[in-house]
C-alpha cells in the first residue's frame, strides 16, 4: 500500500469546498507517510505470514486493510489537510486503493510466489514471501499513482 497516500497533491486547490489547500511542506509530508504506510504494510504483512503463518493472501488482504485505514486518516489530516468531508473522500480513496491494493497486489504475490516455487524450489517461504509483497508494492504504487490521477484529475472538468 503500499504505498497508499493518495496524489491529491497535484490538485491545486484554496483549501475551501471539493479541493485541499496546497500548503507548503505537503510533498515531504506526502513522502513521509508514504515511507510510513509501505514500512507499516512490510511490516503487517511479514508479521501475518511468516511469523503467525496465515497464507500470504490472507496475510495481504489484513495488512492491506490495516494501511489502508491509516493512510486514509494521515492523508486526510496531516498531508492534505482537506476541508471535504469524509462522506465526500472516503469511498474514492478506498475504490481506488483496494482495487490496487487487494486485486493487483495479490495477483503479484501470487504469481512471484508460484514463480519463485518453479525457479527456486529451495527458497524460504519466508523469504519468498515478503520479496512478493515487496514486488507487488511496486507495481500497487504505480496502479495507485494511475488511478488517483485518473480520479482526481478529471473532477470538475
Amino acid at each position: 500500500m503500499s504505498s497508499l497516500p493518495d496524489s491529491t497533491a497535484s490538485s491545486a486547490g484554496s483549501g475551501t469546498g471539493d479541493q485541499p489547500a496546497r500548503p507548503r511542506g505537503a510533498f515531504w509530508r506526502y513522502v513521509l507517510v508514504g515511507g510510513f504506510n509501505t514500512l507499516l504494510d512490510l511490516g503487517l504483512f511479514t508479521l501475518f505470514a511468516v511469523v503467525v503463518g496465515l497464507a500470504p493472501l490472507v496475510a495481504n488482504v489484513i495488512s492491506t486493510s490495516i494501511t489502508l485505514c491509516v493512510s486514509y486518516l494521515l492523508n486526510r489530516a496531516f498531508v492534505f489537510r482537506t476541508t471535504r468531508s469524509v462522506q465526500g473522500t472516503v469511498v474514492q480513496f478506498v475504490a481506488v486503493t483496494l482495487v490496487s491494493a487487494l486485486v493487483i497486489q495479490s495477483a503479484v504475490i501470487w504469481t512471484v510466489i508460484h514463480l519463485g516455487q518453479l525457479l527456486v524450489p529451495q527458497l524460504s517461504h519466508d523469504i519468498l514471501a515478503p520479496f512478493a509483497k515487496i514486488c507487488a508494492m511496486g507495481v500497487g504504487m504505480i496502479s495507485n499513482y494511475l488511478g488517483y490521477r485518473w480520479l482526481f484529475g478529471h473532477r470538475g472538468r
